[in-house]
């Protein structure tokens, strides 16, 4: 809270590991070229369940990040709860391993986070690797947009849809931004609460925008915040081939449905 109340931008980032050993270390090195000036923390989630072995090596190989080490693969939503309970910071960047953080931008998101009391979760710009904008922020969707936006998937054959009518290039609030990366405020977590643990994989990015809007904080985009990241859409490529869904697209339609259900059906912004 006090770190809020500086103005001071101290930033603890949660990454959420499962035998991607490699992705974490360019993550890692990533984060520290972009905050050579901020003070920050590193906590690495582990779903991997490795051996004790395995656990001390890690610890020699990257003394500068705490890691946890749970007994179980608890999914996104419980691994990343699990890191958030060790960090320390006023603000908290959650992530996938896959990002790699442009060296300018943190900074500025970090003077416009804390300057504006009414935000408490923002989004970056996400590129993949050839520079092409991704969809990273979108409206809440009802059943209807949903059947909506696969039926484009499945015709045009594409993973990826943009929203021709989204300006990238704006700073703007928006109904909700995807879980890889979130940077967060302390005081809003502390009231919002962490990342509901039901969701094993896909929707619990989407679910806590959500109760951010319902606890009268704000969702923004902040393009002038760049990451390069390319999700595999695991849960849509079977789709957009045109075969039957796979389990990940069994999680992704499970958890979507829990969403409608928790929220009665009503996924507009309350704010």
């Amino acid at each position: 809270m006090d770190d809020i109340v500086n103005k001071t931008c101290n930033i603890s980032f949660v990454l959420i590991e499962y035998n991607c050993i490699e992705e974490i270390r360019a993550c890692v090195a990533s984060i520290h070229k972009a905050c050579l000036n901020i003070e920050h923390e590193i906590v690495v989630s582990s779903n991997s369940v490795y051996p004790e072995k395995k656990q001390s090596e890690l610890k020699r190989q990257f003394p500068e990040v705490q890691w946890q080490f749970n007994h179980a693969n608890l999914g996104f939503a419980g691994g990343m709860n699990a890191g958030i309970e060790r960090t320390r910071h006023g603000v908290v960047v959650i992530t996938n391993p896959d990002v790699r953080i442009a060296e300018n931008g943190i900074m500025q998101a970090c003077d416009y986070f804390l300057s504006h009391e009414d935000v408490g979760l923002l989004g970056p710009k996400i590129i993949d690797a050839q520079g092409f904008v991704q969809d990273s922020c979108r409206r809440f969707m009802g059943p209807l947009e949903l059947l909506s936006r696969t039926r484009q998937r499945i015709f045009r054959k594409r993973g990826v849809l943009i929203d021709t009518d989204f300006d990238y290039s704006q700073i703007q609030s928006v109904d909700w931004v995807i879980g890889a990366f979130m940077m967060i405020k302390r005081e809003a977590l502390d009231e919002v609460g962490i990342l509901d643990a039901k969701y094993f994989l896909y929707v619990e990015d989407m679910d806590l925008c959500k109760r951010f809007w319902d606890h009268g904080w704000a969702v923004t985009y902040f393009p002038l915040l760049e990451v390069t990241y390319k999700g595999d859409r695991k849960s849509t490529s079977a789709l957009v081939s045109g075969r039957l869904l796979n389990k990940y697209g069994v999680h992704h339609i499970r958890s979507y449905f829990r969403f409608l259900l928790k929220n009665k059906f009503r996924v507009s912004r309350r704010h």
